[in-house]
């Protein structure tokens, strides 16, 4: 309900009197617009351009500028970036710091995705990593993810979260991973379901000891859609072990059901219904064969009300919790 439906009906109920509803109905539409979240957003939509422009830039004068002065250029741009964003930097703490500067958010943000371009080129223009592809992906992680606590940042934090994912994919795949889909490879699945396990319980640790919890959510949304999708690669590609992937993938379901009921997580609540979905939908159309469509059919009917039942049901149960708080 708007403001002034709250206050026509407190009105109508006897318990406001209609000069003060007048009076607060006129506060209320004088009141200032805030333009924080959309000033916020034009900012982070103009750092990705200015990144993406520098690119481009790049890309399309690097014969006759030369790499060495464009390498120069990003390595000062991203150094003056980091240094403003230094200064500006928050006081350590281990619970939610408030930045000093807004600007300075913007500038770290900068710096990283500059950071990107230059070891990017520089392995274009020099190859300076050779074929350890590896370190390319793994520099990075190895930079943000220190980075993001110590500025408390928790858009650094996924980027150092995506690098480490890439990292583990390069590391075992590390030429078939631009080609191929990575979870064809039994390694590589293994290896995404052990890294998102650590990432987990690295979440609830630190989460526990209270450094910096807030960091909980980011890290539990990215491993936990890391695990899961491994698990469906490895329920969907490896026949011998497939049982294996679906206990797998029932198990962690679970999991995040409960997690989102004792948080009260609409998001995680729906990673555990989707995925385990998909899961239950493919064992369904592998194992079963009916001389005629229309088992299937009744079955997409009948499992789609009760998914879409159970979802509106605790997203109820979640709204009159938040209204009882």
């Amino acid at each position: 309900m708007s403001p002034t439906d709250v206050l026509n009906e407190l009105n109508k109920q006897g318990i406001l009197p209609t000069e003060q509803q007048a009076k607060l109905a006129e506060i209320e539409q004088k009141r200032p617009f805030s333009l924080h979240w959309e000033l916020r957003t034009m900012l982070y939509i103009g750092i990705l351009l200015l990144s993406s422009g520098v690119g481009l830039l790049v890309y399309d004068n690097f014969d006759r500028i030369g790499h060495g002065a464009l390498l120069a250029a990003i390595a000062i741009a991203c150094i003056g970036c980091f240094f403003f964003a230094w200064r500006y930097r928050p006081d350590w703490t281990p619970a939610e710091a408030k930045s000093r500067s807004t600007f300075g958010d913007y500038a770290l943000i900068l710096a990283c995705l500059l950071f990107l371009t230059l070891e990017g080129y520089a392995q274009y223009a020099y190859n300076v990593f050779g074929t350890r592809y590896g370190l390319v992906t793994l520099l990075p992680a190895l930079l943000f993810l220190p980075l993001a606590y110590r500025f408390d940042h928790r858009g650094i934090l996924g980027m150092a979260l995506t690098a480490l994912i890439s990292w583990v994919g390069v590391t075992v795949r590390p030429l078939e991973l631009y080609f191929k889909t990575n979870f064809f490879n039994q390694d590589t699945v293994f290896s995404a379901i052990i890294l998102a396990l650590v990432l987990i319980s690295a979440a609830i640790l630190l989460d526990r000891k209270r450094i910096k919890p807030h960091f909980t959510y980011t890290y539990l949304t990215m491993a936990g859609n890391l695990l899961m999708v491994a698990l469906l690669g490895g329920l969907f590609n490896f026949e011998g072990s497939r049982l294996w992937f679906a206990l797998g993938l029932a198990i962690a379901c679970f999991i995040f059901d409960r997690y989102a009921k004792r948080d009260n997580s609409f998001l995680f609540l729906l990673m555990g219904v989707v995925y385990g979905y998909i899961g239950v939908t493919y064992l369904f159309f592998h194992y079963m064969d009916f001389s005629s469509d229309d088992p299937y059919f009744w079955y997409f009917i009948l499992t789609g009300i009760a998914v879409v039942y159970y979802l509106m049901n605790q997203f109820t149960k979640r709204i009159r919790t938040n209204e009882s708080v």
